[in-house]
C-alpha cells in the first residue's frame, strides 16, 4: 500500500532489507518479505525485526512530533500490506543534504567559495561548519528534549528494537520490554534515537543548519547511557568496535548494571 504519489515516482531502489520509492515530495519504504532475494547479491534476506523497524519508526515519529519541537519528517502513513510486509511513507525535504555529504563540494555562493577545496572538489571547511552547527543543535535542542521523554519500561509500544551497533555483532539479539527496577535503584528510561549520526541529520544546502532528524527505526526508551550521538563518520564507526562498552550497554538492557555516563560518541 502507498498513501500518495505512487504514479509520480522518481526512483525505486531495493536494498538488502527494504524497497524505497521516492517522488518529488514523498518517500515510501516497504520491508522485504523474509527469504526474499535482496539487491546486493541475490542472496535471500532474513533480518530480525525487519517489519517491526518500520512500524517502530512510525511510532517514534508520532511521539517526537507531538511531544517535542525536534524537526522530523512528516509521517503520511504506515501499516501492513496484505502479504504481511510493513510500510511507511513520509514527506521528503526538497533540497536537504545529509550531513555526511556536505563536504562533497563547497556550498558557499559564487564569489565566496572557500579556497581550500581539494583536487576532487571536496570542501572540508563546509563540512566543519555543518558539523559544528549540527553538534550545537543536538546538544542544545535535540538531546535535552529527548531526555524529557521518559518511561518506566524499555522499547516503544511493547517492542524493543536493538540499535544497529548491537545487531552488527549480535544479529539474533532479542530484548523483551522490561520495567525499571526501582528497588535496585534503577531510574526510568529516556527516549533515544538509537542511530543518531551524520547520515540521519539533514541540513540546509545554503545555511548548513539542521533541517530534519530522520531514521528513527531504532528509537525507543532505553537506559540513559544509550543517549549517544556523533556528527563525524569516524567516531560513529569506532563505536561499533568498542566491544567493552557494547558489553556494558547490553548488561544495562538485561538488568545487569553498567554505570556509563551519557556521552557523545
Amino acid at each position: 500500500m502507498v498513501v500518495s504519489g505512487y504514479v509520480e515516482r522518481e526512483a525505486e531502489v531495493t536494498t538488502a532489507y527494504q524497497k524505497y520509492i521516492t517522488t518529488k515530495t514523498t518517500l515510501h519504504q516497504a520491508a522485504l518479505k523474509p527469504w526474499q532475494p535482496g539487491a546486493a547479491d541475490g542472496a535471500p534476506i532474513s533480518r530480525l525485526y525487519n517489519n517491526e523497524r518500520l512500524l517502530n519508526h512510525a511510532a517514534a515519529l508520532r511521539l517526537v512530533s507531538s511531544k517535542t519541537t525536534i524537526p522530523v519528517p512528516k509521517l503520511l502513513g504506515s501499516g501492513t500490506n496484505p502479504d504481511g510486509t510493513a510500510w511507511l511513507e513520509t514527506e521528503r525535504t526538497p533540497g536537504g543534504l545529509w550531513l555526511d555529504t556536505v563536504r562533497d563540494k563547497c556550498r558557499m555562493p559564487a564569489g565566496k567559495q572557500h579556497t581550500t577545496i581539494t583536487a576532487d572538489g571536496e570542501c572540508d571547511e563546509c563540512g566543519a561548519i555543518a558539523r559544528a552547527n549540527a553538534a550545537r543543535f543536538l546538544a542544545d535542542e535535540v538531546i535535552p528534549q529527548l531526555n524529557m521523554l521518559t518511561s518506566d519500561t524499555t522499547g516503544l509500544a511493547g517492542v524493543v528494537i536493538p540499535p544497529l551497533w548491537v545487531m552488527h555483532h549480535f544479529p539474533a539479539t532479542c530484548w523483551p520490554s522490561r520495567k525499571a527496577e526501582a528497588g535496585a535503584g534503577e531510574e526510568g528510561f529516556v527516549f533515544c534515537h538509537g542511530n543518531l549520526h551524520g547520515h540521519s541529520i539533514m541540513v540546509h544546502p545554503e545555511t548548513l543548519h539542521v533541517l530534519k532528524i530522520a531514521d528513527w527505526d531504532d528509537a525507543g526508551f532505553f537506559p540513559r547511557e544509550f543517549q549517544v550521538w556523533t556528527v563525524t563518520r569516524g567516531e560513529y564507526e569506532a563505536y561499533y568496535e568498542d566491544m567493552g562498552r557494547l558489553e556494558r550497554m547490553m548488561g544495562l538492557m538485561e538488568g545487569r548494571g553498567g554505570g556509563l555516563e551519557m556521552s557523545r560518541l
